[in-house]
């Protein structure tokens, strides 16, 4: 929600597509990402944050299952 200036309604609807798109279980997908954006860092600038937050969504599904 912070990173793409979306209400929840919005952040699950992004999701739910990306879920979708790549054959994950949402819940699986959001708990991917959950446990990936530590890795991210603090550090990051806005726009940085919101390119690495994506590039996260993108392979999300790919982490252990």
């Amino acid at each position: 929600m912070l990173v793409y200036g979306v209400d929840a309604d919005e952040a699950f609807t992004l999701l739910r597509v990306r879920s979708q798109e790549t054959n994950t279980k949402l819940r699986v997908l959001a708990a991917n990402v959950a446990a990936e954006l530590p890795s991210i860092g603090v550090r990051a600038v806005p726009g940085e944050l919101r390119t690495r937050v994506t590039r996260l969504l993108s392979t999300a599904h790919e982490q252990a299952r």
